[in-house]
């Protein structure tokens, strides 16, 4: 007599196996989580600066003038005072790197950032571009790190001389 039976569920092995690949899953995913919304975070930080930049080289070429990057005071004076206080860009003609009735603010953000944002060279507290898009002066760069002194999930903008915005990974 042959015996013939469909097969009606999964053995009690299979069943253990299966949990303990989704265990797995779930604490690899609880383990790296934080590290990816670091991650993001910096990121998406850093690319909201990164196209204020872009739109102010474009804005020089556009306007013919000299722009300026910078965060202002209450004065608005730059103030070299990159995480506190709002960054700016605006028409500079007269190259006095401050806000004027003829030269109004043509864009502005809080600085977006929860960690540390510095300016490279250290003295450095505005950016300019020339009528070409070409960086006025000497080139430089802006470190952001969502954690001071933690170089894990920093990132930079890199401004060369011809002008151009690049981003870039700080290396650890």
């Amino acid at each position: 007599m042959a015996f013939s039976q469909a097969c009606k569920g999964i053995t009690l092995i299979e069943l253990c196996v299966v949990l303990s690949i989704i265990a797995i899953t779930a604490v690899s995913a609880v383990f790296h989580a934080p590290s990816v919304i670091q991650n993001q975070r910096a990121d998406s930080g850093i690319r909201e600066l990164f196209h204020l930049f872009n739109f102010a080289r474009t804005e020089a070429i556009t306007s013919g003038s000299i722009v300026t990057v910078c965060p202002l005071n209450e004065a608005e004076n730059c103030s070299g005072d990159w995480e506190n206080d709002l960054i700016s860009v605006f028409r500079d003609p007269d190259n006095s790197r401050s806000v004027t009735h003829d030269e109004p603010i043509i864009k502005q953000i809080a600085s977006p950032f929860t960690g540390s944002l510095k300016a490279a060279p250290s003295r450095r507290g505005y950016f300019q571009f020339d009528s070409l898009g070409g960086a006025k002066g000497t080139p430089g760069n802006l470190t952001y790190s969502p954690r001071p002194d933690d170089t894990q999930f920093a990132r930079k903008i890199i401004i060369s001389f011809s002008g151009r915005a690049r981003l870039a990974k700080v290396k650890h």
